[in-house]
């Protein structure tokens, strides 16, 4: 509520004021006109007992209150001798130190006002250092309206500055594709999946951090902006960092690789053949195999890897994409395993193939496939017989199984587990979220009380610091359950999504699998498709 000064009738809001009289100390109460405010009688308890006016009868200074006209009820409320309290300010800092608010009380009638001078001594004495407003006590001085929060001081936000971060000069995400002619078939020596660079080529730009601005709160106090991330360049051989220390530049004739944030040019690591004159291959870029890599034999590389012959019974790993421009004779050992796509020309007798993305052949004999992506066999053949062929997302393919009924699993859809996972986290995170939100509410009322009371005790305190540290914890749990949700998501598509489709034919005895639903075919059937509805599966046309 707001009352004013020396001439109180001016304002309709209502007021009170105390006065000493011969025999006690009385109040006076009047009532807001035209419909203003109303004096608060919580105000005047809190001026009673700041001051340490004795021995007030608190149920009078009630009536006061409730008989409180526009021309003023006047009560007395202590017996006690009157000693008139002087005109006051009351000044409460906010807990972050940036801003100072006083609230000013009236004298007793006829008692000291502060003047200008008075008020900068108790600011001062406050601790006030800095961002003193000396326009806003002279509008306290002209008005005198007492009850008004008014902002004495303000300090100096700092300023924020920005992340450092680096600019990529090449395709980050390059994804191999096979090229289809106009009669139908795929040309899998047409492969652009090499980031090529010349020596000189500019292949990351660093943008540094822009450093912030200090600030200085009303104790005059420096306030530093938030930490910002130093980012430099991170490499492999090969490369330069230029005089200005910007641009990351290539030294030789080769491709460019980026693994974990790490930047790789590479003049490729070539091989004729992978046999007994090399053994194993063990590389952090990519690998390129003109000829065979021999039953036994393993290549392993961070990058991608390409082999221009065929890959016998052996093990090629890649954490980038697999390109294979014959194809595989698995010998029912070979493994081949991809963090990306998988494109080759066929795939017999495969122990292990496995991709993170999609696999594109032009036949599946035999063999063990699985893509989180999608699998295509087409091309001239395009046909999938014998073993087991399961992708999360979809399997295209001219034919499917045989007229001699030769066992052939094919699978489309979400895997179960990884599902169930799923619906773990959502819960997880909605949980997590909760006790964020009410932790949160903790904090900010201690701060409210800190702001009201001008301190916490001992064990308020504890309690601010403890919550505060679960609240960091909980945020940092929120991240990573968030990005191992993002993950899955991307992995896994609806049952409904999901799609085994057929341009040619499809033979008996081939069993269908979709999640934890399956079927087996009793009848060739012929440019179809097959998915999920609900619990079962069915047949669709193309």
């Amino acid at each position: 509520m707001l009352w004013i000064g020396d001439d109180m009738r001016r304002n309709n809001n209502g007021f009170y004021q105390f006065s000493c009289g011969k025999d006690g100390i009385y109040i006076t109460v009047y009532s807001g006109v035209e419909g203003a405010a109303n004096a608060d009688i919580k105000d005047a308890l809190f001026y009673i007992d700041k001051r340490n006016i004795p021995d007030v009868d608190v149920v009078k200074v009630g009536e006061a209150f409730k008989k409180a006209t526009p021309e003023g009820c006047t009560v007395k409320v202590s017996d006690s001798e009157c000693h008139p309290v002087d005109e006051f300010g009351m000044y409460y800092i906010s807990s972050d130190g940036m801003r100072t608010e006083a609230v000013f009380y009236p004298p007793f009638e006829g008692a000291h006002e502060l003047t200008k001078t008075e008020i900068l001594d108790d600011i001062t004495h406050a601790g006030i250092r800095n961002g003193v407003d000396n326009s806003v006590i002279d509008e306290f001085l002209n008005s005198r309206i007492y009850g008004k929060s008014y902002v004495v001081a303000v300090g100096t936000k700092p300023v924020n500055g920005k992340e450092g971060y680096v600019e990529y000069k090449f395709n980050t995400d390059l994804k191999p594709r096979p090229k289809m002619n106009d009669d139908g078939t795929v040309d899998f020596h047409s492969l652009e999946n090499v980031n090529h660079v010349v020596k000189g080529d500019v292949v990351a730009v660093l943008h540094p951090e822009q450093r912030g601005e200090v600030g200085i709160d009303v104790y005059g106090r420096t306030v530093r902006p938030s930490s910002v991330r130093h980012v430099i360049f991170k490499h492999g051989k090969n490369l330069s960092i230029s005089e200005d220390g910007l641009s990351l530049v290539s030294m030789v004739n080769g491709h460019v690789t980026l693994e974990e944030d790490k930047v790789f040019v590479s003049d490729v690591m070539e091989i004729v053949d992978v046999d007994n004159s090399t053994g194993n291959i063990k590389y952090a870029g990519n690998v390129n195999v003109k000829g065979n890599i021999l039953a036994g034999f393993t290549v392993e590389a961070k990058g991608d890897v390409s082999v221009s012959g065929v890959v016998e019974g052996a093990t090629v790993i890649a954490g980038g994409n697999i390109t294979l421009n014959r194809g595989i004779q698995g010998m029912n050992r070979a493994v081949i395993k991809a963090g990306g796509n998988i494109v080759t020309k066929f795939i017999e007798g495969a122990s292990l193939v496995e991709a993170g993305g999609n696999i594109e052949t032009d036949s599946i004999l035999h063999s063990k496939v699985f893509a989180n992506g999608i699998i295509k066999a087409e091309g001239k053949k395009g046909l999938i017989i014998g073993g087991e062929v399961k992708s999360s997302k979809m399997i295209i393919a001219k034919n499917i199984g045989n007229t001699m009924g030769t066992a052939t699993i094919v699978g489309a859809g979400v895997d179960p587990a990884a599902k169930k996972r799923v619906e773990e986290l959502k819960k997880e995170l909605e949980q997590l979220g909760s006790n964020k939100i009410q932790l949160n509410q903790l904090i900010t009322a201690l701060r409210k009380k800190q702001d009201t009371e001008g301190t916490l005790s001992s064990e308020k305190l504890e309690l601010q610091q403890k919550t505060t540290r679960n609240l960091l914890l909980i945020e940092q749990e929120l991240i990573n359950k968030k990005k191992e949700y993002s993950e899955l998501k991307e992995q896994i598509i609806e049952d409904d999504n999901a799609r085994i489709k057929v341009s040619d034919t499809i033979y008996n005895g081939v069993k269908l699998v979709f999640g934890d639903q399956f079927m087996f075919i009793k009848e060739k059937n012929c440019h179809c498709q097959y998915a999920k509805d609900r619990a079962d599966i069915v047949q669709l046309s193309l």
